[in-house]
């Protein structure tokens, strides 16, 4: 690596040995003249003590011109000039600070490679400033951004490292938040503190929460950043292109409802293909050796999650447009005596008998508290096997299933088809512009970033002369981040609006249900 100052580069080999008397007698040999037989006189050089004092340093530096000059004018050879370094240098500069004397070995490479004559001592002294006040300069801004970034990297380091999830797994149950703080090794907080930290949190690891106790639900290999968050709930422009295909697939259908199977529904909207949850998991195996039954599992369970956030999202907003009317229905299956399927709508009475022995498979014979507890450990077939069988033990049911009922009025379906195409196409459009703002607020920053650290390598190694019409600043490290809220905040037309928020479904009857695998 080299380094510049004033201009000038200094190489590795240059400051490998940075000893004062010894960059100095170099650049005195440069100038020795071997025909010079004078005799050694001692040259009493005026020094003020303590050497390492500010006084002390400025006649170091004062020294340093003086035989710069002296040596070029008396044409001394190389035995003089080592006597000099010996006798008169070397005895009270063998006192300088190991920083102070590197720091004086550059600037008399940089004052040596700038000039060539050494005997205008008030030119030569000005010079030798000049480069001394770079160097201190540049050294005070290394020093601040040098201790920003440690405290950036130890503030960092503490929070980063110190949420270790290693100890959790999927489906863990932390009976308290005082219990989660301590496996963690965080501090435990209340009010705002509490929640903001329960936000970064949520960075690491989910959960889901029962009473006081917090049912872990998954765990990132790679923390998530700030924007990925953000990310999680905002579905608005699936939403609209689901919206709009519903609206176009009832327009052309005979009736005023249309009811289907969640699985189908996703199928119907071109959310998932025939495939999907209806080929064998030893089908998929054979494909690659990397597909396991884990990584079907987890497939399944991540895909699952998502598509029906998308679907009901849309369903509800089709809703609050009074465009249509959904609910979600209890099929039962039976088989009669002729060994045929006979299906009928579950009523109360049936819910009731189907959320007793739920609750019966769920707390008694697996030990679980809640729902998310099965699907977090892929057990949900293990599950719904065993709470049909207890439904035909006691009632004589095969099995049960879910559906989706719509109901709609054709008129109003057909009247809201072209403004949804026009809300999608502004969609489109606005996901493109934040795009495009995004990646320019990352261009913006990234340019910036390089021109200050140029700036920095020239204000330690080269000649630039700070100075506030220079333009150079140092971006700041939230600049990212707030140009990304600020878009969001004001070019994102679904902010807000169109987050996903489970907690607008709960007020629906058997939505608890909202992330189990329907049986199709």
């Amino acid at each position: 690596m080299d380094f510049r100052i004033g201009g000038i580069i200094i190489t590795r080999e240059k400051i490998t040995q940075n000893r004062l008397s010894s960059i100095l007698q170099k650049q005195l040999y440069k100038m020795a003249d071997n025909e010079n037989t004078n005799e050694y006189e001692s040259l009493e050089l005026k020094w003020t003590l303590p050497i390492n004092s500010t006084e002390g340093m400025i006649s170091v530096l004062q020294n340093i011109v003086f035989l710069l000059g002296y040596v070029q004018k008396h044409k001394c050879n190389r035995d003089y000039i080592d006597k000099i370094i010996e006798n008169d240098l070397q005895p009270v500069i063998s006192g300088l600070k190991d920083e102070f004397d590197f720091m004086f070995a550059c600037i008399i490479i940089a004052v040596c490679g700038m000039t060539e004559n050494f005997c205008d001592k008030e030119t030569l002294m000005e010079l030798a400033r000049n480069v001394m006040g770079q160097f201190l300069n540049a050294l005070e801004v290394c020093v601040k951004e040098f201790y920003d970034l440690e405290e950036h990297c130890t503030n960092k380091s503490a929070y980063t490292h110190s949420v270790d999830t290693s100890g959790f797994a999927v489906g863990m149950v932390i009976k308290n938040y005082k219990e989660l703080c301590n496996l963690l090794g965080q501090e435990v907080k209340s009010g705002k503190s509490k929640k903001l930290q329960l936000e970064d949190f949520k960075r690491y690891f989910d959960w889901e929460k029962s009473g006081q106790k917090f049912i872990i639900t998954d765990i990132y290999d790679t923390p998530l950043t700030k924007e990925d968050r953000r990310k999680l709930g905002n579905n608005s422009i699936y939403v609209k292109y689901i919206e709009l295909i519903l609206l176009q697939y009832l327009s052309k259908q005979e009736g005023y409802t249309k009811t289907f199977t969640k699985r189908n529904w996703w199928e119907l909207l071109g959310m998932v293909n025939r495939k999907y949850n209806k080929i064998s998991k030893k089908q998929l195996e054979n494909i690659d050796y990397t597909i396991t039954s884990y990584q079907i599992n987890h497939f399944y369970q991540r895909c699952n999650k998502k598509l029906e956030q998308i679907l009901f999202s849309a369903l509800n907003n089709l809703k609050n447009r009074k465009l249509i009317i959904w609910e979600m229905q209890t099929v039962v299956v039976a088989i009669n005596e002729n060994g045929k399927e006979v299906y009928f709508l579950a009523d109360d009475e049936d819910k009731k008998k189907i959320l007793q022995v739920e609750r019966y498979v769920l707390k008694n014979v697996m030990g679980y508290e809640k729902m998310i507890q099965v699907f977090c450990r892929f057990r949900q077939n293990e599950y719904y096997q065993q709470v049909n069988e207890k439904l035909n033990e006691l009632y004589g049911w095969d099995h049960y299933f879910k559906q989706i009922k719509l109901i709609y009025t054709p008129e109003d379906v057909l009247e809201a088809i072209q403004q949804s195409e026009i809300d999608l196409q502004k969609e489109i459009l606005n996901e493109k512009i934040i795009n495009v703002l995004n990646e320019n607020a990352k261009e913006k920053y990234d340019t910036e970033i390089k021109k200050w650290e140029e700036t920095c390598r020239n204000l330690i190694w080269g000649d630039y002369k700070h100075d506030t019409k220079s333009g150079t600043w140092k971006i700041p490290d939230t600049y990212l981040e707030a140009q990304r809220i600020l878009t969001d905040e004001l070019i994102n037309i679904g902010h807000k609006k169109n987050r996903i928020s489970l907690e607008q479904f709960e007020e629906e009857e058997e939505l608890n249900q909202l992330f189990t695998s329907f049986m199709c």
